[in-house]
């Protein structure tokens, strides 16, 4: 049987970069307000102005709220990620005990094949 092992350290540096992928959508989404016209920028041409207007914060607004998900999702990875961390230390330890559980049990006795 092959031994399967995680490279905690790599994990949690992946945790880590995925947090500052989510500070930098952060940073972003906050940096969205600056995008954002007032109504007179479009003109007054009756009609035409209003929707354009519209749609452009609506094109505005679905960015941020795009930018905002995105930041969400890193950091729901990076804590996805840290408890398989913690999951892989508690597997670890538990597999130990139950080893030496049965080693002690076992102490004493002579199976063949086994020393």
């Amino acid at each position: 049987m092959s031994e399967v092992q995680a490279d905690q350290r790599a994990m949690e540096r992946f945790a880590a970069t995925s947090i500052d992928r989510r500070d930098e959508f952060d940073h972003l989404r906050e940096r969205m307000n600056g995008v954002r016209l007032p109504r007179e920028s479009f003109g007054y041409i009756p009609g035409i102005g209003d929707r354009v207007h519209a749609a452009y914060e609506e094109f505005v607004t679905g960015c941020a709220d795009a930018i905002s998900s995105a930041a969400e999702s890193m950091a729901s990875i990076a804590a996805a990620v840290r408890g398989t961390i913690i999951d892989y230390h508690g597997t670890d330890a538990d597999s130990a005990d139950a080893l030496h559980t049965i080693e002690a049990g076992m102490a004493g006795t002579d199976l063949r094949g086994i020393r």
